[in-house]
C-alpha cells in the first residue's frame, strides 16, 4: 500500500533539501528497468506475439477486500486499514468502485472512488477517475485522475498512456501532475510495465517526481506473482496535525503473491517496504476476492 495522496501543508513544516544521492535511486529505478526490457527483446524476440487486453484484461465482475498493518519507526505512528474494490467489465466499457479506510500517524480517514475505462477500439482507450475524502487531513478532499492510451505492434503487443492528475487538499494546496507510462505484453507469463509522474505543489511551485517499475509473472491461470518498486521525490507529507514533511527523497518495493482457489475464489498477500529520511515504514496486506 502507497503512501496516500494528502500533502496537506501545516505549520512547522520539516524541510530535507536534496542531494545529488537523494536522486540516485530514481535513476537506477529507470536505467534497470529499461535495460530489462531491451533485453527480454533482444534475447526473445519471439515473445512480442503477445497482445495487450481489452478492458484492462478483465474476464469477468469481481469484489475484492484487502486489510492491510504496517509498523512505522521513530515513533511515527503505525498504518492499518481496509481496502475494497469492485470491478465491472463490459465489451467496451469497464467500471471500478473503491473504498478505503485509513488510520496513519495517529489519524483516521476515509475515501471512496469511482473511476471508468472505455475501449473505442483495439488500439485506442481512455479512462477518467475521481476520489474525495472526508475531510481528514491524510485523504485529499477530492482527486480527479485521467490518461488516454494506444495499443501498438503488429499484434497490440505495447501500451502506452498519458495522462494528467489534480488532487486538492482540505487547504489551500493542490497538486497538479502529469502521467505516463509504457507496457509490454509478453504471452502468458510476463508483463513489464514503466511509468512516471511529473508533480507540481501549490502554493509554492514545489517539484517532485516518481518512477515506477512493474513486473508481472503469470506461471498459470492460478497464480501471479507481482514485484513493484518506485523511487524519487514529494512534496508534501502530513506526520501529525501541526508538522509536515516536505521536499524529501523516498523508495518503495511491493511483492505480491495471487492464487486463485477456485474459479470464483482467490486470496492475496503483499509485502511493502517503504523509506525516507525521516522514517521506515513495513508491512503485510492480506486479500480475499469473489468473482463472477
Amino acid at each position: 500500500m502507497s503512501a496516500p495522496p494528502s500533502r496537506t501543508p501545516r505549520p512547522h513544516a520539516i524541510a530535507h533539501p536534496r542531494s545529488p544521492a537523494s536522486v540516485r535511486p530514481l535513476a537506477t529505478l529507470a536505467t534497470t528497468a529499461l535495460v530489462a526490457c531491451l533485453a527480454a527483446l533482444l534475447l526473445f524476440p519471439r515473445l512480442t506475439g503477445a497482445q495487450a487486453p481489452l478492458t484492462g484484461g478483465l474476464t469477468g465482475a469481481s469484489l475484492e477486500a484487502n486489510v492491510f498493518g504496517q509498523g512505522v519507526t521513530n515513533r511515527f505512528g503505525d498504518w492499518s486499514g481496509l481496502y475494497v474494490r469492485g470491478i465491472k467489465p463490459m465489451t467496451s466499457d469497464t467500471w471500478y468502485a473503491d473504498l478505503l479506510a485509513l488510520r496513519a500517524f495517529g489519524l483516521r480517514g476515509t475515501q471512496v472512488g469511482l473511476a471508468h475505462r472505455h475501449d473505442w477500439n483495439r488500439r485506442i482507450f481512455h479512462a477518467i477517475g475521481g476520489n474525495m475524502g472526508d475531510g481528514s487531513p491524510i485523504v485529499p478532499r477530492y482527486r480527479v485522475d485521467g490518461s488516454v492510451g494506444l495499443r501498438m505492434g503488429n499484434r497490440s503487443q505495447w501500451q502506452v498512456t498519458a495522462g494528467g492528475s489534480f488532487v486538492q487538499s482540505i487547504t489551500e494546496l493542490h497538486d497538479v501532475a502529469a502521467t505516463g507510462s509504457i507496457a509490454w505484453f509478453a504471452p502468458r507469463i510476463v508483463v513489464l510495465e514503466l511509468s512516471a509522474r511529473l508533480n507540481t505543489s501549490n502554493p509554492g511551485n514545489v517539484k517532485s517526481q516518481r518512477i515506477a517499475g512493474l513486473v508481472t509473472v503469470t506461471p498459470s491461470q492460478r497464480r501471479s506473482f507481482s514485484l513493484r518498486t518506485i523511487g524519487g521525490t514529494e512534496g508534501w507529507q502530513i506526520i501529525s496535525s501541526t508538522r509536515t514533511l516536505q521536499q524529501f527523497a523516498s523508495q518503495e518495493v511491493s511483492l505480491s503473491w495471487r492464487e486463485k482457489l477456485t474459479p470464483r475464489w482467490a486470496l492475496s498477500v503483499q509485502g511493502d517496504l517503504y523509506r525516507n529520511p525521516f522514517y521506515l515504514r513495513s508491512g503485510v496486506t492480506l486479500g480475499a476476492a469473489r468473482y463472477w
